[in-house]
């Protein structure tokens, strides 16, 4: 590997990914592949100073590492892709929100194939000053360290927390259950304290509390424009959950809620009362 200017595979650049893609191309080319994917996304590349591969096969021939940030539905598509179009000497970091069980057969995939593996989860939003925003790693101590110099400097924190593949996946997930399940409960909660007129009252209560999670609910409309992808995150979570021996019933509660507003993808409304309609809505279903 070119320790000056490694080449890094990036697959594929959401919000998420191209704020980590930025950071990465500090120290990096950074690629992408644009074939299929939406003019936002190619927008969202360009501006994060990421440069165009021919087709994936050119990206993983040409690439030291390659991340993969994806919805956690499509990591073994992904990573199955990658294997398929002959990666075998980088390093794959499979950063996706999915369970330790799936991180570790998409792991036997990738050692069966000779090609090396890190597992990575990302805890915090998308990077852009240092302090935020976590990537956590688990792997052979070189093969994190790697990752490590490829970040250090940038506003992403790369953390190795165990040689053991899967831990960082579990940790994401275990992260997941509270954040994501705590903001589906808040816009519950909101919806029922509505529907008695003691919203304001609520609101009160939960600047009391801490973290202060009821003392937000403007911030409702963000979790929605999300939830068409926490939803997912939170189904791994609660398989998680099942292979642990623990009930999944709340996470998957939660998760109905995060389905119920996944129609407002990256155009949530602006006042929460439509966000709460919508959740009146699935209730009526529920009673029929």
């Amino acid at each position: 590997m070119n320790l000056q200017q490694p080449t890094v595979g990036l697959l594929h650049p959401g919000a998420m990914g191209a704020a980590v893609g930025r950071q990465a191309a500090l120290a990096a080319r950074v690629l992408w592949l644009p074939d299929g994917r939406s003019t936002a996304t190619a927008d969202r590349a360009t501006a994060a100073g990421l440069q165009p591969a021919q087709d994936l096969a050119t990206l993983v021939h040409d690439a030291d590492i390659v991340i993969s940030l994806c919805p956690p539905q499509f990591a073994d598509q992904v990573a199955t892709e990658v294997l398929a179009a002959g990666f075998r000497r980088g390093l794959f970091v499979e950063a996706n929100a999915i369970t330790p069980e799936r991180m570790t057969s998409i792991a036997e995939a990738f050692t069966q194939a000779g090609a090396r593996l890190v597992d990575g989860s990302i805890i915090g939003p998308p990077p852009t000053e240092p302090g935020t925003t976590r990537l956590y790693l688990a792997g052979a101590p070189e093969d994190t360290a790697t990752v490590v110099n490829l970040f250090t400097g940038s506003a992403l924190e790369a953390v190795p927390i165990s040689t053991q593949l899967g831990a960082a996946s579990a940790l994401k997930t275990a992260q997941a259950v509270f954040q994501k399940a705590s903001r589906a409960l808040a816009g519950l909660a909101h919806a029922l304290a509505d529907h008695y007129g003691v919203a304001d009252a609520l609101t009160e209560e939960g600047h009391r509390r801490s973290p202060p999670i009821l003392a937000e609910p403007d911030y409702l409309p963000s979790v929605a424009a999300r939830a068409w992808r926490w939803s997912p995150e939170l189904a791994e979570a609660a398989a998680a959950l099942r292979t642990a021996g623990l009930p999944d019933t709340m996470i998957l509660g939660a998760k109905e809620i995060l389905d119920a507003w996944s129609t407002y993808r990256d155009a949530p409304p602006d006042e929460v009362d439509v966000l709460f309609t919508r959740l009146r809505g699935e209730g009526a279903k529920l009673s029929e």
